[in-house]
């Protein structure tokens, strides 16, 4: 029973936190609801066998798989910019199921010629912290806005959806006190959260679907469309993503040794490669691509659920689940605020992960120095409105219209010149001194 407590809440945690992104860009896209459905069952099986592939063969670890933010910006960004380009959204599209191919490829020669290893050094606790914490802020708008009942925009504040999505907050806090519950806190916070929302009338009816069975469709949206001028941009994609594999592989690996957890450590050639596989799988599939989420690490440190064979199950749930519209469509149905309410207290404790790393930061006037400059300018840029960008070259926009990026990009940069500053001054004082004695 505990095992299928265990997997369930992780399908659950993929499921809140996956399915989301693809209903959104669906919308800007202008799929109906009957291809919306098929876009999110394609993205979830994509999910589901990247993760059970990064299990297997890549890290090792319990890791949640979820479509890349970074991927997300790119379908947003060239849902304007793609009618223009490409000439219509499914030549847009198209032309994405190539980015995805690409930056497979890319993903796998990076780390085959042994990039990956290089990159992991620049993850120093400060980076690693600095990232989760920009990580978090720049998440936090999306839940606030769903617990607030915002649906656009335009919106305003649904007073009823606010007051069940704090209570569900709260239950969710108290279900973590309570012996044997706590591990199910996920669980029970969606079960108890659902029920309330459909008391309340605030609940979306399940779209119907008529076919039992839909097996994932390879290119859906045609053949790829090759563009060079994409070339650049996903080069640069692909580095951030990798980037962003390392940052949560670390943290995951942080948490499950505080939990005396036994690991390999030296596998991030072979996580670089699977995370080119499973970008191939989001092109060939006419998904999103995949990346390892950071808010594993907080759901384990919150759950206590170490084991990888709960989440291998829950990954095979997921598979499961994208099989079947009509799992698909109930499990779409979830209200967003439910969802966001639910895992609140898992990305909020993500928090308390930065702040250990932190701890670890053997230069605490660096650190600090670092944290400043790199806090501001990433949480600064988060509140740059996205049409500012429209007139710069795509490349660029990738990195400076995304906060997460540009603060932990800004990170790198500074504690890389503050240490070897801090060294250099350290050597001539030492010389100095070694001229006095003389």
């Amino acid at each position: 029973m505990k095992l299928i407590f265990s997997s369930l809440q992780w399908a659950l945690f993929i499921l809140t936190s996956s399915v989301v992104i693809p209903v959104a860009i669906a919308a800007d896209y202008g799929l109906d609801s009957i291809e919306t459905i098929e876009f999110v069952q394609r993205t979830l099986f994509a999910l589901g066998l990247a993760g059970l592939l990064q299990t297997f063969f890549g890290h090792h670890l319990p890791v949640q798989e979820g479509p890349a933010g970074l991927w997300w910006g790119v379908f947003s960004l060239y849902a304007g910019l793609g009618t223009v380009l490409f000439g219509s959204h499914m030549e847009t599209l198209r032309v994405l199921q190539y980015a995805f191919l690409l930056s497979g490829v890319i993903f796998i020669l990076l780390s085959v010629f042994g990039l990956v290893e290089k990159l992991a050094r620049l993850f120093t606790p400060a980076v690693t912290g600095i990232y989760l914490i920009l990580m978090v802020i720049q998440l936090s708008s999306s839940f606030v806005q769903g617990m607030f009942g915002l649906e656009n925009p335009d919106d305003t504040v649904h007073t009823n959806v606010l007051m069940l999505s704090v209570l569900i907050i709260i239950l969710s806090y108290l279900f973590m006190k309570i012996p044997k519950i706590g591990h199910y806190t996920v669980l029970f916070s969606i079960v108890f959260g659902w029920l309330l929302f459909s008391l309340f009338g605030l609940s979306e009816p399940v779209t119907k679907v008529n076919t039992l069975i839909n097996l994932p469709k390879i290119f859906a949206f045609g053949s790829p469309r090759i563009e060079p001028n994409m070339i650049i941009m996903v080069i640069f994609i692909t580095l951030l993503l990798l980037a962003n594999m390392l940052a949560t592989v670390r943290v995951v690996q942080q948490v499950l040794k505080r939990h005396h957890v036994q690991f390999e450590e030296n596998r991030l050639k072979q996580s670089g490669i699977i995370s080119g596989v499973n970008q191939l799988l989001g092109g060939l599939f006419s998904a999103i691509g995949a990346v390892p989420i950071s808010g594993s690490a907080g759901f384990i440190a919150t759950t206590k659920i170490t084991s990888k064979l709960p989440f291998i199950i829950g990954s095979l749930i997921i598979v499961g689940i994208s099989l079947f519209p009509p799992f698909t469509a109930f499990v779409a149905a979830i209200p967003k605020a439910v969802g966001y309410a639910a895992i609140f207290p898992i990305f909020a404790s993500i928090i308390g992960l930065a702040l250990q790393e932190f701890e670890a930061a053997e230069n605490k006037r660096i650190l600090f120095q670092v944290a400043g400059i790199s806090l501001f300018a990433g949480i600064g840029t988060m509140f740059i409105p996205s049409d500012a960008f429209s007139t710069m070259p795509p490349t660029l926009v990738s990195i400076l219209s995304n906060g997460l990026v540009f603060g932990a990009l800004v990170a790198i940069v500074t504690e890389a010149i503050l240490t070897r500053k801090a060294k250099g001054d350290k050597r001539k004082i030492h010389l100095e001194n070694k001229e006095k004695e003389a």
